[in-house]
């Protein structure tokens, strides 16, 4: 079976890994995106990254800050929550003062949320540091295989986000 895989040249790829992604037994891969998921979240960069952001407060801040006038409702939905799993989390990044509750210009029966200043300062910040660390893990591969794991992890959070 070809694939791309077989396309990169100067890459040797142990044989036991495509294996393993050709077979049902993904359990190696999955430590794999556990490991590179704590690596990279908010906890990781030896703790440098996000101040006292938890995972589900950081995303909640991603998508305040990517959606103008974000209604709390859209949180949950983005992060597989309940409105009242949402509200508990805007209420923290509220106390935190990374978040601003307003009413919607639209239906003031609808809480909406905006990042703040310093909530911003803490995305730009955490971009910034993922953005270094990630480039040097890159670095320490091959030049084609980066560009393959950038390819296939673009494509596996689009098939997430579906």
């Amino acid at each position: 079976m070809s694939t791309d895989l077989d396309m990169v040249p100067n890459v040797v790829i142990e044989q036991t890994w495509i294996r393993k992604i050709m077979s049902n037994d993904n359990s190696e891969i999955s430590r794999a995106l556990m490991d590179i998921v704590w690596h990279f979240g908010p906890k990781g960069l030896n703790g440098e990254c996000c101040e006292n952001l938890s995972m589900p407060e950081f995303l909640a801040l991603d998508k305040i800050s990517n959606t103008k006038h974000c209604p709390v409702q859209d949180i949950g939905t983005a992060l597989g929550f309940t409105k009242s799993g949402a509200t508990r989390i805007v209420n923290r990044l509220e106390k935190k003062g990374y978040v601003e509750k307003k009413k919607s210009y639209d239906d003031a029966r609808i809480c909406c949320v905006v990042i703040t200043q310093r909530g911003g300062e803490i995305l730009d910040t955490a971009n910034a540091r993922y953005s270094e660390e990630y480039k040097k893990v890159i670095a320490q591969l091959p030049k084609e295989l980066g560009s393959i794991i950038e390819q296939s992890l673009k494509a596996m959070a689009g098939a997430l986000n579906k």
